[in-house]
C-alpha cells in the first residue's frame, strides 16, 4: 500500500535533516535539561523598538490653615523656623512684606508649628464633613493632592464671598478702580515654571476674582453651558518664584502692619474678637515621570481625494 510507504519516507527524512551538520532544530533550555523550538523569526515587534514617551510631571499638596487672628502660632511660632531670606532677593522680599505678603520655606522635616497647624487644617475639614475623628498626620500636610506638567496652573481659593462693606476696600490701590466688588474672591495662581528631577520651580500670582458669576448659552443649545467666571485681575507686580525640593512646604501668609493691605485682604480680611487668619501650605510631595505606551499599529487616515 501507499500509504506505509509515504510515512517511511516522511521518517526518513526528518531523520536525515536531524544528522545534517550545523541544523538544529531544537536547542537546550540554559536553566534545565528541557527542550524547547527555536523560534523562526525574531519576535521584537516593531512597537518595542519605538521609545516611549515620557512626561515629568510634579504632585503638589495645598492645605489652608485658620486660626483665631493675632493667635500665637500663625502669627509668630510658624516663622520662627522658616527660612525667608534664602528663597528670594531682599528686595523682591522687601517688596511682597510692604503689601502684606510672606512667605516662608520649611524643609522635608517640617518643624511643630507647622505640623501642627496641618493637623488643624485636617481636624476642621473632617468636622465640617461630619467623618470620624482625624487621624495623626504621617507625611505631608494632610491637604489636597494635584498633579501639574511643566506650565501647567491651578488656582488655590483662600477667601470667597468677602464683605467689602466691612473692610476699607478703596485703601488698596490696586482694587480701588474696580467697579463690581460683588463675590469677592482671593486667589493664588500657581505655575510650573520649571522642573527636573530633583526640583521644581513655582510661579505664584495673587488675583482679585469678583463680580457676577454668569454663565453663557453655548452654540449647541440652551441645555449646554460655558464653564462660569467672574472678573479676574491679576496681581502681577506681586508675583514671586519659590523653588522646593521633593518633601519641602512653602508657607504664604500676612506680614504684619498696622495699614491696610492685600496680604490682610488675603489672610485676615475681618476685625474684631471673632476674626480668624489663613495660612496656606503648598508642599512638593514629588516629581513623578509618567510613562506613556507607542501604538505602531495606529494610522492616520485621510478621506480627501
Amino acid at each position: 500500500m501507499k500509504l506505509p510507504r509515504l510515512m517511511a519516507h516522511c521518517i526518513f527524512t526528518a531523520t536525515a535533516l536531524l544528522l545534517m551538520p550545523g541544523c538544529e532544530l531544537f536547542r537546550r533550555d540554559t536553566a534545565g535539561s528541557s527542550l524547547s523550538v527555536l523560534p523562526w523569526k525574531n519576535s521584537k515587534t516593531e512597537a518595542d523598538s519605538i521609545p516611549a514617551p515620557v512626561l515629568t510631571m510634579v504632585r503638589l499638596e495645598a492645605t489652608t490653615a485658620i486660626r483665631p487672628a493675632n493667635d500665637a502660632k500663625i502669627r509668630r511660632l510658624v516663622w520662627e523656623e522658616l527660612d525667608e531670606s534664602g528663597i528670594m532677593a531682599p528686595d523682591v522680599r522687601t517688596l511682597l512684606n510692604k503689601n502684606g505678603f510672606r512667605i516662608g520655606v520649611a524643609a522635608s522635616s517640617a518643624p511643630w508649628a507647622l505640623q501642627s497647624l496641618a493637623q488643624d487644617a485636617m481636624m476642621a475639614r473632617r468636622t465640617d464633613d461630619m467623618q470620624s475623628a482625624p487621624t495623626m498626620i504621617q507625611n505631608g500636610i494632610g491637604g489636597a493632592q494635584f498633579s501639574l506638567i511643566q506650565g501647567g496652573k491651578s488656582l488655590i481659593e483662600i477667601q470667597s464671598d468677602v464683605d467689602t462693606l466691612k473692610i476699607p476696600i478703596n485703601q488698596i490701590p490696586e482694587l480701588a478702580t474696580t467697579r463690581d466688588r460683588s463675590n469677592l474672591k482671593c486667589v493664588f495662581e500657581v505655575t510650573v515654571q520649571e522642573l527636573n528631577d530633583e526640583w521644581a520651580m513655582l510661579n505664584v500670582i495673587p488675583q482679585i476674582h469678583s463680580g457676577a458669576a454668569t454663565t453663557r448659552l453655548s452654540i449647541q443649545g440652551s441645555s449646554e453651558q460655558l464653564p462660569v467666571r467672574q472678573n479676574v485681575v491679576p496681581l502681577y507686580e506681586h508675583q514671586f518664584n519659590v523653588k522646593l525640593l521633593p518633601g519641602e512646604v512653602a508657607v504664604i501668609g500676612r506680614h504684619d502692619m498696622k495699614e491696610w493691605n492685600l496680604g490682610r485682604l488675603f489672610f485676615q480680611p475681618e476685625s474684631g474678637s471673632s476674626a480668624s487668619e489663613r495660612i496656606l501650605m503648598l508642599r512638593l510631595v514629588a516629581v513623578d515621570k509618567v510613562k506613556g505606551q507607542s501604538d505602531s499599529s495606529f494610522r492616520l487616515k485621510s478621506y480627501g481625494k
